[in-house]
């Protein structure tokens, strides 16, 4: 091998060194990129799952607050029905008492509503025709302020009465009554029937 030669292949020998170690280099640089585009991918994957799980999370509260909500305003509205019904069974059994009992009832309600001065009271023509024969004396006892005639023509009532003062109607009728008081009605019976709940 000449010197020619020998420079030649040692300076072949140096570039594949050379070569070899620009290649290590680059595959070491490219080892390190793909790790921090990997390392970069599982970031962004976390920050979208951590996102994801967020608005599940929200979306789950929303849901779970809205029913909530639903089952409250369910529990509510049926309380109200039971409140109704039971108001409209006190009505009920008001209106259907025996007859002594109910125009004991009518008495005293016409004994509260009454004023100074001649007035009529109106009644349907159920309570009318069973009417006990003493009422008008009676209603005279518990009215002294002022004359309560009873009518001999019924209304179209339900129960309970009108007392009529010349312009001046005043409704005494049992559902009307019952209407008028139907927030402490409510209060009260809502008390009775929940108090346990």
């Amino acid at each position: 091998m000449t010197g020619l030669e020998a420079i030649l292949a040692q300076i072949e020998k140096d570039a594949q060194s050379q070569a070899e170690a620009l290649l290590s280099i680059a595959r070491q640089e490219a080892q390190d990129s793909l790790e921090e585009a990997q390392q970069e991918a599982q970031r962004q994957s976390k920050e979208v799952l951590d996102r994801a799980q967020a608005q599940a999370d929200a979306i789950r509260q929303r849901a779970e607050s809205a029913a909530l909500l639903e089952k409250r305003d369910q529990l509510l509205l049926c309380k109200q029905r039971l409140i109704r019904e039971a108001l409209d069974q006190d009505c009920d059994s008001i209106e259907n008492a025996p007859t002594e009992e109910y125009f004991s009832l009518l008495l005293e309600l016409a004994a509260r509503s009454a004023q100074p001065g001649q007035g009529t009271l109106y009644l349907n023509a159920r309570d009318l025709d069973r009417m006990p024969a003493n009422f008008q004396q009676a209603l005279d006892q518990e009215t002294p302020q002022g004359k309560i005639t009873v009518s001999k023509t019924p209304r179209d009532l339900e129960s309970g009465f009108v007392l009529e003062y010349g312009p001046i109607e005043m409704d005494c009728t049992f559902p009307a009554l019952f209407r008028d008081a139907y927030d402490q009605l409510r209060d009260a019976v809502g008390t009775i029937l929940f108090s346990q709940v």
